[in-house]
């Protein structure tokens, strides 16, 4: 198989081929000329910002740190007030019982030793009966600076007190004052308030570097912290809190811009050594590129045009530099790359074990033609049939049935859609017939194993008039899964199939927060004891009321759950609301039981046994509560792991039921290889014994052999009077229908509950 020559895109048709040459000497310029510019330009702008960033760094960490340390000085102030408003002397010379507390305290050691200026107490009702300051050595009275002071707190004063900075007569004063109290706390009487000057020593000495920063307070405070930066000296102004309203004054930190002046030396300094550089590196990077590397991709240029002209050429790998192997690793590529697109290409279209085209092939291969008919046949149980014969069994049974669909016909073409699917498209008007095709590759199978039966399922759709084959696959798509749903070998498509294949959609969309909505709720049918009319147990069953649509049927939903992997939450909520509403229920009903049933996904799940056995452990359920009711053809897709699991349960305490016995092609040897509890006959099964002597033996005889195994039996589907009577007759011991009860909530059912004891636990 040659290869084409490589033809080039239509936009590279259109291009102009330039020398590499100039185009690198314009990356040169490309890089160095906006290197230049960064050096004489960006760069200082970046290194004068960056300076300037430091310089505000430096400006912002000084105020931080001068507002702390006057914060801190306003706490050292509270905390000096705290010693003398939590104190019983001090309440009591407010309270005017303790005439020698000021002979006592008010000395300049207070002032000198607490590192304040102003002294002063109020009393309860706001009068101030001490206010002092110290001048030198002398204590002075201070009335009218204390009951300015006093004026700017809160009335009242909280508990906690007050503190903050004021401006008094145009001095910045720390203030901090505090409830007067006993020792211990109690009593409310009057305030203490104790206050700093702060003049610029002390706020030199609240400056952690002097020489670069200095402090101030002035009026005017912004709302928050600003910085200012001019041509000598940065400014930073910061409000302070005072005790009660807004702030009054605010702190300024200056500092010289001795950061930027320096830097602007060090910028000129780099400018002149980038420019340098740029110049050298520049010339030495031209001169390599063009003796070392140009040169070669110059021959490897001409190696590439002329590859596209024949894909065999191959580029010059002679240079024994990195070019050089690069050369020989583009030459091994394109070798792969040939075999390889070769390869897939076949792959694409083709399937390798059967031959048949995958659908890509397919649509491929009809192009804009139209297809008149489409058969979609599901090979089941291939995983099954794997771990019994191995891969090689299915892949030749797959090849089998793939050259039987190929052999319909020249006007037929064959593709396999997935792993265990294939499809068989028609392009002549008649379409197909598949019903005679199914039948035809349904015949057995001479294979090295011997003869194989294979029952298969399959989906038809037509369209005498053509459509797309991806249309009529997916119309066929819809009735293989309507076909696999009810379980039948033949699915024909409908406009009826397709709106339910909508409404499938939907409702699996809808279908995942219906728990959380509340849209799901049990209801309960009972189960009762022929002979003596007694209700021995529940069964719950699953129901779905949607806002919208209303009423949605378990026979719609539950398999689309199954499909959607939503049965696994959907199983689980079921469960854990069965058994916390008929283990509420035995407060009335004390021998309650409830019956749930459980869908093939849920079984087969490794760890299905200890999921239940949680359930249980988890709402403190006693084992004997529940009973799981399983179908034969659930147990029989894994018998192993299924039996396992039952097994595991019964030795727990939980009940195991078989659901269903008699539809189908129920055999009376699985009750002897299931580990169970209870028979639960099928409707139907009851319904044709009404119809003869044959059918109503083979219903004793299922009876009778139940029971002498051991397990109860509980006949479904019970309508009226006449098929109870005919369970009395036979001896079946429980019944379940609409003549006992319809299913409906518990609570409901429970009310219709008949009164009679019911003696000794139930077997259901």
């Amino acid at each position: 198989m040659t290869t084409p020559p490589l033809a080039p895109s239509p936009s590279a048709q259109h291009l102009q081929p330039q020398s590499l040459r100039l185009q690198v000497l314009g990356l040169l310029l490309a890089l160095f000329v906006p290197l230049g510019v960064s050096a004489l330009v960006l760069i200082p702008g970046v290194m004068n910002a960056r300076f300037a960033q430091i310089e505000r760094a430096q400006l912002q960490q000084a105020a931080e740190i001068a507002a702390a340390n006057l914060k801190a000085e306003e706490d050292r102030v509270g905390l000096f007030v705290l010693n003398f408003s939590l104190w019983t002397e001090t309440f009591e010379f407010a309270a005017g019982r303790n005439p020698e507390y000021l002979a006592a305290n008010l000395v300049p050691g207070t002032f000198k030793g607490g590192r304040v200026d102003y002294w002063g107490i109020q009393a309860p009702d706001g009068r101030v009966l001490s206010a002092a300051t110290l001048r030198g050595e002398q204590v002075v009275p201070a009335t009218g600076v204390l009951r300015a002071l006093f004026a700017q707190l809160p009335q009242p004063l909280p508990p906690e007190g007050r503190s903050g900075v004021v401006a008094l007569e145009g001095r910045p004063v720390a203030v901090a004052a505090r409830v007067i109290t006993r020792d211990d706390g109690q009593g409310r009487g009057g305030v203490m308030l104790l206050a700093r000057e702060l003049t610029p020593g002390v706020l030199s000495a609240l400056m952690y570097d002097q020489r670069a920063f200095g402090a101030r307070l002035s009026p005017g405070p912004p709302a928050r912290v600003t910085y200012r930066f001019g041509a000598d000296q940065s400014l930073a102004r910061a409000p302070l809190a005072a005790p009660s309203g807004p702030p009054q004054l605010a702190l300024e930190v200056r500092q010289t811009r001795a950061v930027s002046q320096a830097g602007e030396v060090t910028t000129q300094q780099l400018r002149l050594a980038v420019i340098l550089a740029s110049l050298l590196t520049g010339t030495g990077l031209l001169w390599f590129l063009n003796r070392r590397v140009l040169n070669v991709v110059e021959g490897y240029k001409r190696d590439v045009q002329q590859i596209a002209r024949n894909p065999v050429h191959r580029l010059d790998g002679r240079d024994r530099t990195e070019l050089g192997l690069l050369a020989g690793t583009i030459n091994d590529l394109l070798d792969h790359l040939q075999a390889r697109e070769a390869q897939l290409r076949t792959r694409a279209q083709q399937d390798e074990l059967t031959g048949a085209y995958t659908l890509a092939g397919l649509l491929e291969e009809l192009g804009d033609q139209t297809v008149c008919g489409a058969l979609v046949v599901e090979v089941p149980r291939l995983q099954e049939w794997t771990g019994l014969y191995g891969e090689h069994f299915v892949d030749t049974l797959i090849a089998a049935l793939a050259a039987r669909l190929r052999a319909a016909g020249p006007q037929q073409l064959c593709a396999r859609l997935s792993t265990s699917t294939l499809a068989l498209v028609t392009r002549a008007p008649q379409g197909l017939e598949p019903a005679a095709l199914l039948a035809q590759l349904e015949q057995p199978f001479r294979l090295t194993e011997g003869e194989v039966m294979v029952k298969l399922t399959a989906g038809s759709a037509g369209a005498p008039g053509g459509l797309p084959a991806q249309t009529l696959l997916r119309h066929a798509g819809i009735a293989l899964q309507h076909a696999l749903d009810h379980h039948e070998p033949l699915g024909l498509f409908t406009e009826t199939l397709l709106r339910r294949s909508q409404e499938a959609h939907l409702l699996e969309t809808l279908l995942p927060g219906a728990a959380a909505r509340g849209e799901l709720f049990l209801a309960y049918q009972p189960v009762m004891a022929v002979q003596s009319g007694a209700w021995v147990s529940v069964e719950a069953l699953l129901r779905w009321t949607h806002p919208v649509h209303g009423p949605v049927s378990p026979a719609t939903f539950v398999p689309i759950a199954e499909r959607s992997g939503q049965i696994y939450a959907l199983g689980d909520w079921a469960l854990r609301a069965a058994v916390r509403e008929v283990l509420q229920a035995r407060a009335v009903w004390p021998q309650a039981r409830v019956n749930v049933n459980v869908s093939p996904v849920q079984l087969l799940t490794p760890d299905f046994a200890a999921q239940v056995m949680a359930v249980l452990d988890t709402l403190q359920a006693p084992a004997d509560l529940l009973t799981l009711e399983v179908t034969e053809s659930t147990v029989m897709q894994n018998v192993s792991l299924a039996c396992t699991h039952l097994r595991q349960l019964r030795e727990a305490g939980v009940r195991v039921a078989l659901d269903d016995f008699g539809s189908g092609h129920s055999s009376l040897g699985v009750l002897t290889e299931l580990p169970l509890d209870v028979v639960k006959l099928d409707r139907s099964f009851l319904r044709a014994s009404l119809g003869g002597t044959q059918r109503a033996a083979l219903l004793h005889g299922s009876i009778r052999l139940a029971s002498d195994l051991g397990l109860a039996v509980v006949a479904e589907g019970v309508e009226d009077e006449a098929m109870l009577q005919r369970l009395r007759d036979l001896g079946c011991t429980y019944a379940q229908g609409y003549h006992i009860a319809r299913p409906q909530a518990l609570a409901t059912l429970l009310a219709q509950r008949p009164g009679a004891s019911l003696g000794r636990p139930s077997e259901v």
